[in-house]
């Protein structure tokens, strides 16, 4: 199934944005998803950002390649993709866990992925998102996308991406 990934891209390499940020991601590879280092509180993960919910999998979008709440804000107070990024589309494959997500009640949904590692399940991580998130536990990133192409598939759906800060 095909989706979109929004990576930090330094000299022509990709890394994730917030968990395990050192760690190179290459073009044309699956990837298994791994948990990032847990916090000490052994409930969280350690980030760039600080301690966040721990969720393992590969958070992607697979209707376009759009967020509104990962930005930084510009002088003129508007919203921008942060610097440093861009959209990728890749590949995830498995089976579909919603079923058992949604039947996991209060229990954290993020537990699909340690009994199933080669699913995926919907999410939504915080209440500024649009949608949710696809988390995965599989991925391929075919390629990156131009500032162009992410313009015209957002635009198909009626979604206005976010610019590039200049």
């Amino acid at each position: 199934m095909k989706g979109y990934k929004l990576f930090r891209e330094k000299n022509g390499v990709l890394y994730p944005l917030y968990v395990d940020v050192t760690e190179a991601i290459p073009i044309g590879v699956w990837l298994k998803a791994k948990a990032g280092k847990l916090a000490e509180d052994g409930k969280h993960v350690k980030s760039k950002l600080g301690n966040l919910a721990y969720r393992p999998g590969w958070h992607l979008n697979d209707d376009a390649p759009y967020v509104e709440h990962i930005y930084s804000r510009g002088k003129d107070g508007k919203k921008y993709m942060k610097k440093g990024t861009v959209w990728a589309e890749v590949e995830y494959r498995g089976k579909n866990l919603q079923e058992l997500a949604d039947s996991m009640g209060k229990q954290p949904r993020d537990k699909c992925l340690r009994y199933a590692p080669d699913g995926y399940y919907r999410y939504k991580t915080t209440a500024q998102m649009r949608g949710s998130w696809v988390i995965c536990g599989e991925m391929r990133v075919n390629r990156v996308l131009s500032d162009e192409e992410v313009k015209t598939i957002c635009r198909k759906i009626g979604l206005e991406p976010l610019e590039k800060l200049a």
